[in-house]
């Protein structure tokens, strides 16, 4: 799946591309630019050396394109909730504080489940920022 197959989905379901949904990008576009390096270091490699490596190759572009379907999940998750995790979350357990009167421990398992979620990737998010 390339980035345009990926927007086409977005579109057609009605996401949006939020900055949890841009975590999952950025490790798609990690393992992209591994393939690409993998490629450019075996293009003058024995024929045998780059059937080994394609074993590899195959590898990465699978979990690339598992990084892409999981950035499509959370854009459906965040939909179905109503909230984006990274851009909402503070609002939500803003939120959750108030139903529960300040008591979390309260909160459903699902709430604590997205609360966790939420920071989770925040924390992803903000390691992308540092490593640019």
């Amino acid at each position: 799946m390339d980035y345009n197959e990926f927007q086409a989905i977005m579109l057609e379901k009605g996401y949006q591309q939020s900055k949890a949904v841009e975590v999952y990008l950025n490790k798609a576009s990690c393992y992209t630019r591994l393939i690409n390096r993998i490629v450019e270091n075996t293009a003058d490699k024995q024929p045998i050396v780059k059937a080994k490596i394609e074993k590899f190759i195959k590898m990465y572009n699978d979990k690339r394109i598992e990084a892409v379907w999981d950035a499509i999940s959370v854009a459906e998750l965040e939909k179905l909730q109503g909230w984006k995790f990274i851009e909402d979350g503070e609002e939500f357990i803003l939120q959750l504080q108030i139903k529960y009167q300040g008591k979390l421990k309260k909160a459903t398992d699902f709430e604590k489940k997205q609360v966790e979620l939420s920071t989770l990737y925040e924390q992803a998010y903000k390691e992308i920022g540092q490593n640019e």
